[in-house]
């Protein structure tokens, strides 16, 4: 939206309904997103949601109770840490900063210079990951033209043809890293 959110509080409080399951749904990766926006929507017809314990709480109503990670690597996440998520990435509208940040970082690179990218969440690996597949130089021409007359010119290499995840080692030592993903180009 063009609309500058002031707060993750005025978003809460104020957004449609459309809003918050998009927002929920997009950024927060969140299947339950309908039933969580339709509750917010609910709770704050009675009263404005005041404080972050007030959302967690009505959210761990309305979701169900997570099982242990399909990852075996450690407990279940709390039912409002999606949410959680999409509200911050919405409110900082951090999505757009991100692309804006790695494109304006490979066009500061001289030859040989390399960017590093460490992303946290799939919407994040996937704006760095197209960021730098748009720099290989891969023809966009219809695969039955002739000829290329795209004028496709690669800028970068890629480093890393997969991200780089922590090692079993890395995670036993520092848990957050779970979800962390490392990508490596160099300029040419």
């Amino acid at each position: 939206d063009s609309e500058e959110i002031a707060s993750a509080a005025e978003l809460v409080n104020s957004a449609s309904y459309e809003d918050l399951y998009r927002i929920i749904s997009d950024y927060g990766e969140e299947r339950f997103a309908g039933r969580i926006a339709r509750a917010i929507i609910a709770e704050r017809e009675l009263k404005p949601i005041a404080t972050t314990f007030e959302l967690a709480n009505l959210i761990s109503h309305v979701v169900p109770t997570p099982r242990a990670s399909s990852h075996g690597k450690g407990k279940a996440i709390h039912p409002a840490t999606r949410t959680f998520q999409a509200l911050r990435i919405a409110v900082n509208d951090e999505l757009t900063v991100l692309e804006k940040g790695v494109h304006a970082a490979i066009s500061l690179l001289d030859a040989g210079g390399r960017i590093a990218v460490i992303s946290y969440h799939s919407l994040e690996d996937r704006i760095v990951k197209t960021a730098i597949k748009q720099c290989l130089g891969h023809c966009t021409c219809p695969p039955l033209a002739p000829i290329c007359t795209c004028g496709a010119k690669a800028t970068l290499k890629e480093l890393t043809k997969r991200p780089v995840v922590p090692s079993e080692e890395e995670l036993k030592l520092n848990p957050r890293s779970r979800s962390a993903k490392l990508r490596v180009a160099e300029r040419l």
